[in-house]
């Protein structure tokens, strides 16, 4: 009797007689007809009842049928387990399934469809694809390489079709446009989010411009990344056109270039710049002398130009080294670029010497000024590597057009008087000319005499009242400063304060002023007047350059005043610019209890953001406002509009400049807390206003 899988296989090839036979006979692609066997439920092997002749020419096995395929490739099991679980599945009752895969006992790709034509049996039809596999695999190698060279060198590459608008960008696009592929589709408004707004339009024209005059495409404009980063972008592309001359398509590349942008502003930075303090170089600071001296003309307007020179550098230089002088220089220029404005220039112009350009000068006494605090900040001392190093500066200074028409003369001239003001001990700065400006003049004279007014006691504070609305009392004075000068006569703030600010005097005048102010609050009420707020006013240098904390304290604990009766006044503009140095020192000062006002307010910043910020208690309406308010209704809508927002964040309200009872009577109809002004007293001399109170006092029922 012939053996149980001799017989299937007989059967088998009898079912593939006939036409169908011939068929699979001559057909290219293998085939085999199996019975799947299984163990404990799970395929375990399979015998091939038949195979067709390609079945041999494409695998190199012969004599399979019949035949368990363990016994003719052993370990194909253990080696290909993929295959007897699809086929077992298959066999099973599965769908009919197509499926490529690598059999390593044979070392070859197969394309195998897998279908049931009975219980436990299979056919597989199958094709070697180890070529078109090696094809593949080659090709993803060499696209990994590309993609390696695309992000080696930063670059991504797009495609165009350009009649549809259909865009195609590599991964290496995406990751340069800091775009995750997944979540965001190639098109020209994801470009345009990328672009950055200030380059689209002109990145757009290119592309426009390529398409119009069929010339190869360069674009060159920045992105702006989703971490906010900026990169400058280099775009190259072809475009190929139909018989008509239609663009059809269109492929390039982008590529990043910002460090090459960098190393081009690097060079063109060293080339204007010098390379020690990085101080614009003497070729750029004379072609903005010659921009600021043409705007002048059309806005008549001076500019000045200060020549420096350092006093005794060589003996620093001698005693402690080139290295230690340069680092110095460095210093010097950082304390010089602190000192100006950014529409300032200051350069070095070689060894000691620099050259410094003040623009937009309407008033002379800005440019004493500004003198004045650079002589200062370089006197200061220069902590280097170890050394505590004192150097001092000779500043000579030219004013456009006063003192010359042109830059030559101009510089000649700054560089005269800087020598006139070495040779006067140094430490100091020279005007050119002494006939040049009486009001530069005036001021450099006052800055001598604030000096000496401090020094001698000139000073004296005015207190003018500040009245309730609604009871008519007298519920505070604010302090004035006076200078009561010799030469003089009485001098109003206005006069000398801008001075005294520009050389720092404003802060040992302003500390004495704190005091005297609270040692006189007190004396009233020993001399029996009722408790009253002492209001005063601050600058913005007392934040900067001196220690305001300790100035109140102190003044508060010699006085014996108390905190809550000590009110100051603060400015806008140094709630807005000074807001770093002095928001730490309100908020410890109104933790002791003392009371804060902002004076002139509406005449400053138009943010309000600042009032959230800050601890304010009182809000003093300008009397720019409050002067005209019965006639201009403008006047009269911006004092009623202060009002009713002091009222809506919880804050008092006075009203300053006050003139006439009518104005009285306005500010009272519209719920205004106080007043101040020449209608109920002038500011008075501290025993003025002790006999003012009295004989309030007694006038009282």
């Amino acid at each position: 009797m012939p053996p149980k899988d001799s017989v299937n296989s007989t059967s088998a090839v009898a079912r593939l007689s006939g036409e169908a036979g011939t068929i699979v006979e001559h057909m290219l692609n293998g085939m085999a007809y199996c019975k799947m066997l299984f163990e404990d439920g799970q395929p375990c092997d399979f015998i091939c009842l038949y195979t067709n002749p390609a079945f041999e020419s494409l695998t190199g096995l012969s004599g399979v049928v019949g035949r368990r395929i363990t016994d003719v490739i052993p370990g194909v099991r253990e080696s290909d387990p993929l295959l007897f679980d699809i086929f077992g599945r298959v066999a099973q009752g599965g769908k009919a399934e197509k499926f490529e895969t690598w059999v390593g006992a044979l070392g070859m790709w197969f394309s195998i469809t897998v279908y049931r034509p009975k219980p436990e049996h299979f056919v597989a039809m199958f094709d070697v694809i180890t070529e078109r596999k090696q094809a593949e695999q080659d090709l993803l190698r060499a696209n990994e390489r590309l993609s390696l060279a695309q992000r080696t060198a930063g670059a991504g590459v797009w495609d165009w079709d350009v009649p549809s608008g259909t865009l195609v960008w590599s991964d290496e696009l995406f990751q340069l446009f800091g775009l995750d592929p997944a979540a965001t589709a190639a098109t020209f408004d994801t470009w345009r989010s990328v672009v950055h707004p200030d380059d689209l339009q002109r990145a757009e024209e290119a592309i426009y411009t390529t398409l119009r005059d069929h010339v190869p495409l360069f674009n060159e404009y920045r992105i702006v990344l989703p971490t906010g980063a900026v990169r400058w972008i280099d775009a190259f592309g072809d475009t190929t056109y139909d018989a008509d001359g239609n663009a059809q398509r269109m492929t390039g590349i982008c590529i990043d270039t910002t460090a090459r942008k960098l190393a081009e502003a690097q060079i063109e930075f060293l080339a204007h710049h010098d390379h020690l303090t990085r101080l614009p170089n003497r070729f750029v600071a004379t072609e903005r002398l010659k921009m600021a001296m043409a705007y002048a003309d059309r806005a008549n307007e001076n500019v000045a130009l200060l020549f420096l020179d350092l006093d005794k550098f060589k003996a620093i230089n001698d005693s402690l080294g080139h290295n230690m002088g340069d680092l110095l220089l460095v210093e010097v220029a950082r304390r010089l670029q602190a000192c100006l404005r950014e529409t300032d220039t200051v350069s070095r112009q070689g060894g000691d010497e620099f050259l410094i350009i003040l623009t937009h000068i309407q008033d002379l006494d800005a440019v004493t000024g500004s003198a004045a605090k650079i002589v200062a900040a370089l006197a200061a001392p220069c902590e280097i590597e170890g050394h505590s190093l004192l150097v001092t500066t000779s500043v000579g200074i030219a004013i456009y057009p006063n003192d010359a028409k042109d830059t030559d003369t101009l510089m000649q001239r700054a560089d005269t008087a800087m020598y006139h003001a070495k040779g006067t001990g140094g430490n100091d700065f020279t005007f050119f000319s002494e006939q040049m400006n009486a009001a530069v003049a005036l001021s450099h004279a006052i800055r001598i005499e604030l000096r000496q007014a401090l020094a001698g006691g000139e000073f004296v504070l005015h207190y003018q009242p500040q009245i309730d609305l609604a009871s008519g009392r007298v519920t505070g004075v604010e302090a004035l400063l006076r200078w009561n000068s010799p030469k003089r006569g009485l001098v109003l703030p206005e006069a000398f304060v801008s001075v005294a600010e520009d050389c720092g005097l404003i802060v040992p005048i302003g500390e004495w002023v704190l005091q005297e102010a609270c040692r006189q609050a007190v004396r009233w009420q020993q001399a029996g007047l009722p408790e009253l707020t002492v209001a005063v006013n601050l600058s913005a240098m007392q934040f900067r350059r001196g220690n305001l904390q300790q100035s109140v304290v102190q003044a508060l604990s010699d006085s014996g005043l108390a905190p809550a009766r000590l009110e100051l006044e603060l400015t806008e503009s140094l709630l807005i610019v000074e807001a770093e140095y002095a928001l730490e020192t309100v908020l410890n000062l109104r933790s002791l209890g003392i009371r804060f006002a902002i004076d002139d307010f509406g005449t400053g910043y138009s943010s309000l953001a600042y009032l959230k910020r800050f601890p304010i208690d009182k809000l003093k309406i300008a009397q720019t406002f409050v002067q005209d308010m019965n006639t201009n209704p403008e006047d009269a809508a911006i004092v009623h509009a202060i009002i009713q927002m002091a009222r809506a964040l919880n804050l008092r309200t006075i009203a300053e400049g006050i003139e006439t009872q009518d104005t009285v009577e306005h500010l009272r109809l519209h719920h205004c807390d106080e007043v101040q002004g020449n209608y109920f007293s002038r500011p008075l001399l501290a025993e003025e206003f002790q006999q003012y109170m009295l004989a309030a006092t007694r006038a009282s029922p």
